[in-house]
């Protein structure tokens, strides 16, 4: 982003390689609970359910798609007794089925497909319509989705959503699901290998983790501009929480992913123009005088000032914001923030 700022900071506060510059120190002012983990159905618990009534050979009718992408969305008018979609699964995915109609008497129903290739019995797995997701641990196979009504001449157009992206194995939780299924977060804790990872469509949004600002702004004689970026190598800590800062900025759906390494910049550039001779400066020492880029996480003063979150809006499924001591709006711009609802998650 491009920002317009009035008051240049004096090159004797800048930072340098001989001195520390003001870090302010930042706090957590409330201890985090701990999050409970989160219970996905697996299919072969469900001994009741949804069922419509199908013959075994209705695949065998035309109107029958096969589904071949992990995250699907598509509208289609059921203008017969049932309309009928195939899904393949290699191994076993947390998946979520989702149906918007304009018929509210619609629903869509998970049947198994048998050895045969026939229409097998219904898993008892399914949505009505117009109502929330649903999640469950499916197992490898085949199944069909079959789009139909309990009183089986019910007709009308409809959004059939299915997301099968990410695995079900380890899966604690739920961070966030985007309305039509195309964007599902998912935490996972692999306890016997003591690993975290948050998976969005089946990737790990922890391994390419960024978050990077870029300010210009003008001056007398020219312009200045001011880069910072963190990207996570590996995290301390995950909360989920509220964030409200006085840029004004909120995140009312907020992840925290605690730094415990990252890569760090943070630079300086200045050009200015003093009757023709242009100069330009650029300064790679971040406000604790370290010298950037570095890894962050290995200097004497990393964690001396507080910890580090970037923080992601579970709302925009976008990263939002870096509340560390080392972002200088915090340090130095005057910016304070307050964390609520803090809760950790493992």
């Amino acid at each position: 982003m491009s920002l317009q700022k009035k008051n240049l900071l004096p090159l004797e506060n800048r930072a340098t390689a001989n001195r520390n510059v003001n870090l302010k120190e930042i706090n957590s002012e409330n201890t985090p609970q701990l999050a409970a983990p989160q219970e996905f159905t697996n299919l072969e618990d469900i001994t009741d359910g949804n069922t419509l009534q199908v013959p075994p050979n209705a695949l065998d009718r035309r109107n029958v798609w096969r589904i071949s992408e992990s995250v699907f969305v598509t509208d289609e008018t059921l203008d017969e007794v049932y309309d009928i979609w195939v899904v393949t699964l290699n191994d076993t995915m947390l998946s979520f089925l989702k149906l918007v109609s304009s018929s509210p008497d619609l629903m869509a129903v998970l049947y198994y497909i048998d050895a045969n290739g026939n229409l097998g019995n219904s898993s008892g797995w399914g949505v009505n319509a117009n109502g929330s997701a649903s999640p469950a641990n499916i197992p490898p196979g085949q199944y069909a989705i079959v789009i139909g009504s309990a009183s089986g001449t019910e007709t009308g157009t409809y959004t059939l959503m299915w997301n099968c992206s990410n695995p079900s194995k380890n899966a604690k939780r739920l961070l966030a699901c985007s309305d039509d299924l195309t964007r599902i977060m998912v935490y996972y804790n692999d306890t016997e290998n003591k690993t975290e990872t948050i998976l969005t469509s089946g990737e790990d949004i922890l391994t390419n983790l960024t978050w990077q600002e870029s300010e210009t702004w003008v001056t007398s004689l020219g312009y200045s501009a001011r880069d910072m970026v963190m990207k996570l190598t590996s995290a301390k800590g995950i909360y989920l929480g509220s964030l409200s800062t006085s840029e004004p900025y909120s995140v009312p759906n907020a992840l925290f992913i605690e730094v415990n390494r990252g890569t760090w910049r943070y630079c300086n550039s200045y050009y200015e123009n003093d009757a023709g001779a242009v100069v330009h400066r650029i300064d790679w020492y971040d406000l604790s005088g370290q010298k950037t880029p570095r890894e962050f996480g290995t200097g004497p003063d990393d964690f001396s000032y507080g910890p580090s979150y970037i923080v992601i809006d579970l709302d925009k499924f976008e990263v939002g914001e870096f509340v560390s001591p080392f972002n200088y709006h915090y340090s130095i711009g005057g910016r304070t923030h307050t964390i609520s609802n803090w809760t950790r998650i493992n």
